[in-house]
């Protein structure tokens, strides 16, 4: 299925029900905001990254692997403006003082994106 902008943010609460979506900003369709504030909670996310031992220890710590695969599946899905809301999650979680630990997880189309940025 194709990811919309119309669509982003009911995809995003099916991928990541642990994401908790502004109620009004949802009910307006809002994905910008919702995509700022995903990238503020993928940060958030990364930091107890740093501390974990093992992979396992990191998937049952964190959700940024499974942020990371909804990011990489909207590019890979998502028509134009959500690829644009892609980008700009890319360039807030670059201010992420954990975003070496993000971008382990971030799958090639994702890469590219972090990569291009600079």
């Amino acid at each position: 299925m194709a990811i919309t902008v119309e669509n982003v943010i009911v995809e995003l609460r099916r991928s990541l029900p642990s994401f908790v979506i502004d109620p009004e900003w949802e009910a307006e369709v809002l994905p910008y905001p919702v995509f700022n504030d995903f990238a503020r909670f993928i940060c958030s996310e990364a930091e107890v990254l740093q501390y974990a031992v093992s992979e396992e220890e990191r998937s049952s710590l964190s959700k940024v692997p499974d942020c990371m695969v909804f990011l990489e599946n909207a590019l890979a899905d998502g028509d134009s403006a959500v690829r644009d809301l892609v980008r700009e999650c890319v360039e807030s979680m670059s201010e992420c003082p954990w975003q070496e630990q993000i971008k382990a997880y971030a799958g090639p189309l994702l890469a590219a994106q972090w990569r291009n940025r600079l």
